[in-house]
C-alpha cells in the first residue's frame, strides 16, 4: 500500500493484509476458546493437541498468537515445510530445536533420534517444556503420521516430554477418525475446530483491524458489513481480501467511507460468491460445513435491516436453526459451557465425539436427535450430583432455545 493510500484513510499500516500477523489477531468466541485449549494442552503436558479449521479461518495467525502467549519455559519447534517421510520429520524437528546435526551421516535416523531424546530429557531436567507444532498436517502421509505418534513416546512415568500440536484443515479430522490411525486418535487429549465469524463478529473484526492500523473503526457502513458477511461466509481471509479491495477502490474514487454498493462492485470484480446485485439472485454462503447453502437476497439492499447487526448473534442463529429443523450453533455453545463446569477441559472433546457417534456434525445436527445426544453426554459425567446439576441446567438453559 503506498503512502498516499494510507494518508487518505489516516492509516499507519495495512489493516487487511492476509499475512498471519499476531498484532491483528481478533479473538472471536471460537478463536478465544481455541487459544485457551491449545495453551492448556501444551502447558499441562497433555501430549497430543489437534486444531482444525476451514481454509482462511485464521489457524496460522492463532498459532502465532499462541507463541506469544507461551512463556520462556516452553521451547518450540514449528514445521511449515512439506514432510515427505519419517526421516524428514525427525530432521526438521531437530533443526527447529536448534540441535546440531549428527556428524557421521546426514541420513542416520537413529543418531537424530538419540539427539532429540537427549535434548528432551535435558529440557525436562531443567524444568523446560518442549512443543512441536506442525501446520498443514492434513497433507501428512499415514507413514509420517505414524512417526508423529511414535514421537509422543518420549515421556517419563509422569509427564510427556514432547507436546505435539497438529494444525490442519477439516480433512485432518477425517483422517484421524480413520481405522488405520486409531492409535493416534486415542492419544489426542485436546481437539478443537475453529468456526467462521458470525455477523456481529464480522463487524467487530473489521473495526478491530482498522483500529490496530490507526484508522476509523466505522469506515465501513453497517450495510457494507452485511454484504461482506454474506459474500465471505464469515471467513477472515476472504473478509480481508474484500476489505482491502474496497479500500483501494474507495481511494481511487476519493470516497471517505465504504458503503454496500461499493462492496458489491468489489465482490463482482473479485468474483467472490454470487453477491447482491440488482435483481434477485441466489447467493452461495460458505458455512462451517463443506456444503454450500444457497439463499435468496432481496433485490433492494435496504431490505437487509440494520437491526440484524444490533441483534445478538445468538438470536439470529437460533431463529435460523429452529426454522430448518437443525439445532442452532448457539445451543452447542451453551451446552459446552455447562458441560465444562461438570467435566472440565475435556468437555468439548466428549461432546464432539458423541455427536460423531450419532453420525452427525455440529453444523447440521438435527433437532430430533438432541435429547439422545444429551443422554449420551450425561452418561459421561461420573459424579451423580454433578450429573443431576448438568441435567437441570440443560432443561433450564438449553431446551427452551429449541422449543
Amino acid at each position: 500500500m503506498d503512502l498516499s493510500y494510507r494518508e487518505h484513510f489516516g492509516l499507519k499500516q495495512e489493516p487487511f493484509n492476509i499475512t498471519a500477523d499476531p498484532a491483528f489477531l481478533y479473538l472471536s468466541r471460537s478463536h478465544r476458546e481455541a487459544l485457551a485449549q491449545l495453551s492448556y494442552g501444551i502447558k499441562a503436558r497433555k501430549g497430543f493437541v489437534v486444531l482444525t479449521g476451514e481454509v482462511g479461518t485464521g489457524k496460522t495467525t492463532l498459532i502465532n498468537g499462541l507463541l506469544d502467549e507461551l512463556d520462556s519455559d516452553t521451547r518450540t519447534a514449528l514445521i511449515f515445510s512439506h514432510i515427505a517421510n519419517p526421516f524428514d520429520l525427525l530432521r526438521y524437528t531437530c533443526n527447529e530445536f536448534g540441535l546440531r546435526s549428527p556428524q557421521h551421516s546426514r541420513n542416520d535416523f537413529y543418531e537424530y533420534l538419540a539427539l532429540l531424546n537427549d535434548y528432551l530429557f535435558e529440557s525436562y531436567r531443567s524444568d523446560k517444556n518442549c512443543a512441536l507444532i506442525i501446520d498443514e498436517a492434513q497433507n501428512l502421509s499415514p507413514e509420517v503420521l505414524e512417526s508423529v505418534r511414535l514421537l509422543s513416546n518420549f515421556e517419563t512415568s509422569k509427564d510427556k516430554l514432547l507436546q505435539i500440536l497438529l494444525v490442519g484443515q477439516p480433512e485432518l479430522s477425517d483422517r484421524l477418525n480413520s481405522q488405520e490411525l486409531r492409535q493416534l486418535k486415542q492419544r489426542v487429549t485436546v481437539r478443537y475446530q475453529l468456526r467462521s465469524l458470525t455477523l456481529k463478529e464480522c463487524q467487530a473484526y473489521i473495526s478491530s483491524r482498522l483500529q490496530v492500523a490507526g484508522g476509523d473503526p466505522l469506515l465501513f457502513t453497517p450495510k457494507a458489513v452485511e454484504v461482506i458477511y454474506a459474500c465471505s461466509g464469515g471467513i477472515p481471509r476472504v473478509i480481508n481480501v474484500m476489505c482491502d479491495g474496497a479500500l483501494m477502490t474507495a481511494y481511487g474514487l476519493r470516497k471517505t467511507y465504504i458503503d454496500d454498493s461499493l462492496i458489491r462492485q468489489v465482490a463482482e470484480d473479485l468474483q467472490i460468491g454470487s453477491t447482491v446485485f440488482s435483481g434477485e439472485k441466489v447467493t452461495k454462503v460458505t458455512t462451517n460445513s463443506t456444503t454450500p447453502i444457497t439463499r435468496k437476497i432481496p433485490s433492494q439492499p435496504q431490505e437487509v435491516s440494520e437491526s440484524i447487526l444490533q441483534q445478538p448473534s445468538a438470536k439470529v442463529a437460533e431463529s435460523a436453526g429452529t426454522r430448518s429443523g437443525v439445532v442452532p450453533r448457539i445451543v452447542f455453545d451453551e451446552l459446552s459451557v455447562i458441560l465444562v463446569d461438570a467435566m472440565g477441559p475435556m468437555a468439548s472433546i466428549v461432546l464432539k465425539d458423541r455427536v460423531a457417534s450419532l453420525g452427525e456434525s455440529l453444523d447440521r445436527f438435527p433437532e430430533d436427535k438432541l435429547k439422545a445426544l444429551i443422554e449420551l453426554v450425561s452418561d459421561e459425567i461420573l459424579d451423580p450430583s454433578m450429573r443431576q446439576d448438568f441435567q437441570n441446567l440443560v432443561q433450564e438453559r438449553v431446551m427452551p432455545r429449541i422449543d
